[in-house]
């Protein structure tokens, strides 16, 4: 598991998880993530502007995609514990 990408442990974390720690660690993050849309637009930005940032920014992109992926994983198995 330690020569592994984030991305890989994470998945490895899904698929052996707690359903109930799954459950609760998704409904958080999509509340995350439809509030900060909404606030987005709210401010003017659309799915274009957002495109238009992952394209222009692809390698910060990964590497938040990386902490996301530990950051969620983390907080999966500290609901089963």
């Amino acid at each position: 598991m330690f020569n592994k990408t984030p991305k890989e442990k994470f998945i490895e974390i899904i698929q052996n998880g707690n359903l109930g720690a799954l459950e609760k660690v998704f409904e958080n993050f999509f509340a995350d993530h439809i509030a900060m849309i909404e606030l987005l637009e709210k401010q003017g930005f659309n799915e274009m502007d957002m495109k238009s940032f992952i394209l222009e920014n692809g390698d910060f992109i990964q590497e938040r995609q990386n902490d996301l992926f530990i950051e969620l994983g983390a907080k999966i198995l500290g609901h089963e514990g």
